[in-house]
């Protein structure tokens, strides 16, 4: 990936300059410079090169250590990263993919971010082989496979594949539209509940079709997880695959010791 360099800042200091304003009076200038460091880096790509200490402090007429006291808070909430003799890069903080069942729209919701979704699509396939044991159904039978890139504040975070056996949920196709969370659908339109799933985690690189999907890299590291969900009578609701970002997603894993004997 292509890095900035410091030089003067030049389209970097102009963007900060705009987000800091008028600096005034010196207790406040550092949390001023922090605040439009913190915009600056959430609106910048990953690995974006932050101007020099130097030019930041000449820019807004601060000491270095008002600016480095900012990018120290900055580093500390996981904004930046600091590589010695090259300076501070933007990095976007990964969140947690925990053991707890909560579908995209659930979990996106629970962290105060706005779930959403696009290049959305639905359509009705044949099972096969693999499908139909997930499913336990048999090969061949319809199945509505529906795809999605899946958002949060509207960056890209997973490419959803799943697969839903037809005969249990006739018109789904009619009734999911693309921002709709699945689960609250089968809840409202056919009184099932996702309760519990078995997944499976992978580690895999994107593919250049996928990294375009999800704003990145081709060949960049992601976690493929797949997923087979039951209702609380134990009968399988869908089996599908998704793709989430390295980059942007870390998984949690509770372990302990198997019993003795």
């Amino acid at each position: 990936m292509a890095r900035s360099k410091h030089s003067d800042g030049g389209e970097e200091i102009g963007l900060l300059a705009v987000q800091v304003g008028d600096l005034t009076g010196e207790p406040g200038k550092g949390e001023q410079i922090r605040k439009a460091l913190a915009a600056f880096a959430a609106s910048s790509r990953p690995d974006t090169l932050l101007p020099s200490e130097r030019v930041l402090a000449e820019q807004f007429g601060v000491a270095r250590m008002t600016v480095r006291g900012a990018i120290d808070s900055l580093e500390s909430a996981g904004l930046v990263r600091r590589e010695p003799g090259r300076g501070a890069f933007v990095q976007h903080p990964r969140l947690t993919h925990s053991e707890i069942f909560r579908s995209f729209t659930e979990d996106m919701r629970f962290r105060g971010m706005e779930p959403g979704a696009r290049d959305f699509s639905a359509r009705l396939e044949a099972a096969t082989e693999a499908v139909a044991a997930a499913l336990d159904i048999a090969e061949g039978d319809p199945v509505v496979r529906i795809e999605r890139v899946r958002t949060a504040d509207g960056t890209a975070m997973a490419y959803e594949t799943t697969n839903l056996p037809a005969s249990r949920f006739p018109d789904l196709i009619e009734k999911m539209s693309e921002t709709d969370s699945l689960y609250e659908v089968l809840d409202r339109s056919y009184g099932v509940r996702p309760e519990n799933a078995e997944q499976t985690v992978a580690i895999d690189r994107l593919s250049p079709e996928d990294a375009v999907r999800l704003e990145t890299q081709a060949g960049e590291p992601c976690f493929a997880i797949e997923r087979k969900a039951h209702d609380n009578m134990g009968k399988t609701v869908e089996f599908g695959r998704s793709l989430y970002r390295g980059d942007r997603y870390v998984i949690e894993m509770h372990v302990g010791r198997a019993a003795d004997g």
